[in-house]
């Protein structure tokens, strides 16, 4: 199955409105469907519908197959400290991730999109590679010939001097810097990550 294209607004009714990303304008919070108004998440839950949930919000936050969402779960596992704090960590040092945190995009679809279109860069050279990681001290930017674009520029506008603490922002020449590695209480994903460790955890993802 591929990635999900479809209306984010109506994958976050379903995984829950509290938790929807602040690109997302919900205009109702209850379950699609024609039985939405009904059905509630907080009730009879089983422990592996609840890690599932969470997991689902997560890949869906960061539009991330399952495949590769798991080889982030076994790095997270191998690294030392919170395996949840660490998985997260790493999807937040994505590129496509960094440059919607930047503010160079609006979503992190549309920063996901500018990466495999070719219109950022890292440390000065042109990258396509959305997963790729981004590493303290590196430079992400928009492309010379790519900043006039109305959609970065709109990005930026909208995001005004709003970035997280561990990145350094020069608005004037569309750049940024990763200046240290992201803390869990600096990154505003509303997700219960250690659910998502549990999941997993039980399914031998690190063997």
């Amino acid at each position: 199955m591929g990635r999900y294209t479809g209306p984010e607004n109506r994958i976050w009714r379903r995984l829950g409105a509290e938790s929807a990303p602040p690109w997302v304008q919900l205009r109702r919070e209850t379950p699609p469907g024609q039985h939405g108004n009904g059905r509630t998440r907080g009730g009879k839950q089983s422990d592996y519908a609840k890690q599932l949930l969470e997991k689902q919000k997560l890949r869906c936050y960061y539009g991330v197959l399952e495949k590769q969402f798991r080889r982030y779960v076994a790095m997270a596992m191998r690294m030392p400290g919170a395996t949840g704090h660490n998985l997260i960590r790493l999807l937040e040092c994505r590129l496509d991730a960094v440059t919607y945190r930047l503010g160079l995009a609006s979503s992190m679809r549309g920063a996901r999109q500018l990466v495999n279109h070719g219109h950022v860069q890292v440390n000065g050279r042109r990258c396509d590679i959305p997963s790729r990681m981004v590493k303290v001290g590196d430079v992400v930017g928009v492309q010379e010939k790519s900043r006039s674009m109305k959609c970065v520029r709109a990005a930026i506008e909208q995001r005004g001097n709003v970035i997280p603490p561990y990145l350094a922002m020069d608005g004037r020449a569309m750049t940024g810097e990763l200046i240290a590695e992201p803390a869990r209480d600096q990154i505003a994903v509303m997700v219960n990550e250690r659910l998502v460790v549990e999941f997993y955890a039980r399914r031998n993802v690190h063997a």
